[in-house]
C-alpha cells in the first residue's frame, strides 16, 4: 500500500512538472509566433508622404519657374508627369542596428541618392536616428511601381548611388571604421534579394577604401570610371576619378583629382571667400558637369551647370553656365537617356514639419531644355 502511495505521488509530481514545462513552451512559442507575425507585418509604405497626386506636387513647385518648365511642362503626357513616388518615407522595412533576423519598421528614413539601373530606378536612404540599417528602394523604371527594399550593411549616410551598365554593378557611398569607402553590388544579386528570406543585409562583391577622401559624399559613373566627391565648409570640394577594369573591378587607385571652388554662396558680410558648400550630387551630361547644392532648411537648393574639361584642375565661378533654383533639401542627381533625375529629402520625417514646399517624388528634368541657352 505504501509503495502504491509513493508511486501515485511520483506520478502526480511528474504530471505537474510536465504541465508546467508545456505551459512554458506554449508561452515561448506564442511569444515567438507574435515576434514573427510582427516582423511579417513590417512593411515599406508606397504611398506619397505629402501630396496625394502628382498634380499637387507639380502645383507645389510652380513658384520655381525654370524647374517647373524643366520637370513639369516638359514631362506632360508622360506617366505620372515623369515623377516617381519616393517609398519608405512613412515606414520602411529594414533591420535594427545591423542585427540579422530582426526585421523592424523605421519611420525616419531620409532619401539621399537616385540612379537608373537597367530596368530599375534605385533610391538610397538612411535612418536619420542611426538606429536602423540603411537601404535602397527598387522601383520599376517603366511602371514607376515599387518592387522591393534592399537592406545594406550598417547605417552609412549613403550620399549617392550609381550604376555601371557594362559590368552591371551598383556602387553605393558607404563608410567602414570611420573611413570613406564605396561598395559594389551586382544587379543579379539585387534582383534575387528578398529580406524575408535572408533576414540579413545584401552581400557586397567589392568594398573599396578611399584614403584620399575624408568621406564619400557623392558618386557617379561615366565612361568606365567612378567619380567620387567630398565636400564640406572647411576645404575645397574634391572630385576624384577611379578607373574600372574590363570586369568592373576597382583597385582604388586614383587617376585624377579636380577641385570645385566657387564663391556664389558667400555671405559677403562675414567672409571674403568660401568654397561651394553642401554639394549633394554630381552627374555628367555631354560636356557639362551637373551639381546640386543644398543650403539647409528654408533655403532654396540650386542646380549648377558647369562647363567640364577633364584637363582642368579646378572649377570656378566663371565655369558656371547656368543656375536653376529648386526647393530646399535637394540631394543627388543622375543622368540617363536624355533625362536628369533629382531627389529631395524634404519630405522625410526630420524635415517634414519645417518646410513650406516639399518634394516627395523623384523629379525628371529634360536634359535638352536644360542645356539650351
Amino acid at each position: 500500500m505504501q509503495t502504491r502511495f509513493k508511486g501515485m505521488i511520483l506520478f502526480l509530481s511528474f504530471m505537474t512538472i510536465f504541465s508546467g514545462c508545456s505551459k512554458l513552451n506554449n508561452e515561448h512559442d506564442s511569444a515567438l509566433s507574435t515576434d514573427i507575425e510582427k516582423q511579417q507585418e513590417a512593411m515599406t509604405n508606397v504611398t506619397p508622404a505629402i501630396y496625394k497626386t502628382y498634380e499637387q506636387q507639380a502645383e507645389a513647385i510652380i513658384g520655381y519657374s525654370e524647374l517647373y518648365n524643366l520637370a513639369v511642362e516638359s514631362q506632360e503626357g508622360k506617366r505620372e508627369n515623369g515623377m516617381y513616388v519616393i517609398p519608405g518615407l512613412l515606414s520602411t522595412t529594414t533591420l535594427e542596428n545591423n542585427q540579422i533576423k530582426t526585421i523592424v519598421e523605421c519611420d525616419s528614413m531620409t532619401p539621399q541618392g537616385v540612379t537608373m539601373a537597367g530596368d530599375y530606378l534605385l533610391i538610397s536612404s538612411y535612418c536619420h536616428e542611426h538606429k536602423h540599417n540603411s537601404v535602397f528602394y527598387v522601383l520599376d523604371k517603366n511602371t514607376h511601381q515599387y518592387i522591393k527594399t534592399v537592406v545594406l550593411e550598417g547605417y552609412p549616410h549613403v550620399g549617392g548611388v550609381t550604376h555601371d551598365p557594362i559590368a552591371k554593378n551598383v556602387w553605393v557611398c558607404a563608410r567602414h571604421k570611420d573611413r570613406a569607402e564605396i561598395v559594389a553590388i551586382p544587379m543579379d544579386s539585387i534582383e534575387n534579394y528578398e529580406l524575408k528570406n535572408t533576414l540579413q543585409p545584401i552581400k557586397y562583391t567589392q568594398q573599396v577604401e578611399l584614403p584620399q577622401v575624408k568621406r564619400a559624399s557623392v558618386i557617379t559613373y561615366s565612361n568606365k570610371n567612378i567619380y567620387v566627391g567630398y565636400f564640406d565648409s572647411q576645404s575645397d570640394g574634391k572630385l576624384e576619378q577611379y578607373p574600372l577594369d574590363e570586369r568592373g573591378k576597382m583597385t582604388g587607385q586614383l587617376a585624377s583629382e579636380q577641385v570645385i571652388h566657387t564663391t556664389m554662396d558667400i555671405d559677403k558680410s562675414k567672409t571674403n571667400e568660401t568654397i561651394v558648400k553642401e554639394l549633394q550630387g554630381i552627374t555628367f551630361v555631354e560636356d557639362k558637369l551637373v551639381v546640386t547644392q543644398s543650403y539647409g532648411t528654408f533655403k532654396n537648393s540650386k542646380l549648377l551647370l558647369f562647363n567640364y574639361d577633364t584637363n582642368k584642375k579646378s572649377f570656378l565661378d566663371n565655369d558656371i553656365e547656368k543656375v536653376v533654383d529648386m526647393p530646399a533639401h535637394g540631394e543627388q542627381v543622375s543622368a540617363s537617356e536624355g533625362q536628369i533625375y533629382a531627389i529631395f529629402e524634404s519630405a522625410a520625417k526630420p524635415y517634414r514639419e519645417n518646410e513650406k514646399v516639399w518634394v516627395d517624388r523623384v523629379l525628371r528634368i529634360d536634359t535638352k531644355k536644360l542645356l539650351q541657352e
